[in-house]
């Protein structure tokens, strides 16, 4: 179980202990016995167990090595996928770019286009009002002509007559033109 080496050894630690006290040179009080007393637990142990230990230190490494080599895969896919999000929102944004660049045209278009339509929409019905104006106009012209036309033989004769009652005297014979010239214009 101990080979001559290692029993050697304990015995010359043994000794070492026992001359150290007995010189006084270790006084025994409770932070000396607690830390005599962990120093031989961790020989014990390390000696007895330490196999184990390092079975199962060995083995939690492997586990532990194992788990982060999982998460840095995890963690690098999930940055390969924010990437690749971030590059489709980057087009997005390039196409929203452009789309508000073409829209910016359009409306410009429209707008021109509108207003040229409206200016002509406005100029049309403006000309047809006039149109109805002076077609009305006109029939207002040819009505007045009618009307006066009517009476003109007997507005002349009336006109005559109040020169005479005046005491103006217009001759008979400009008198016989105006109604000769009226009947001519009733002619037609």
């Amino acid at each position: 179980m101990f080979s001559s080496d290692k029993l050697r050894y304990y015995m010359f630690a043994f000794l070492a202990f026992c001359v150290l006290s007995s010189k006084n040179i270790i006084i025994y009080n409770e932070e000396t016995l607690v830390a005599l007393s962990f120093f031989c637990f961790i020989f014990f142990v390390s000696h007895y167990f330490g196999n184990t230990i390092t079975e199962s230190f060995q083995e939690r490494s492997e586990i532990i090595q194992q788990e982060l080599q999982n998460f840095l895969t995890i963690k690098e896919e999930s940055l390969r996928q924010l990437v690749q999000e971030h590059q489709k929102i980057s087009g997005i944004v390039q196409g929203v770019k452009n789309l508000a660049g073409f829209t910016a045209i359009q409306v410009q278009t429209l707008t021109t286009t509108t207003q040229k339509a409206l200016r002509n929409v406005f100029t049309d019905q403006i000309h047809v009002k006039l149109k109805t104006l002076s077609f009305s106009k006109l029939l207002l012209q040819q009505r007045l002509q009618y009307l006066l036309a009517e009476d003109i033989l007997s507005n002349v004769l009336v006109a005559s007559q109040e020169f005479k009652t005046k005491g103006t005297t217009v001759s008979q014979k400009t008198i016989q033109n105006v109604i000769q010239l009226v009947v001519q214009s009733k002619a037609h």
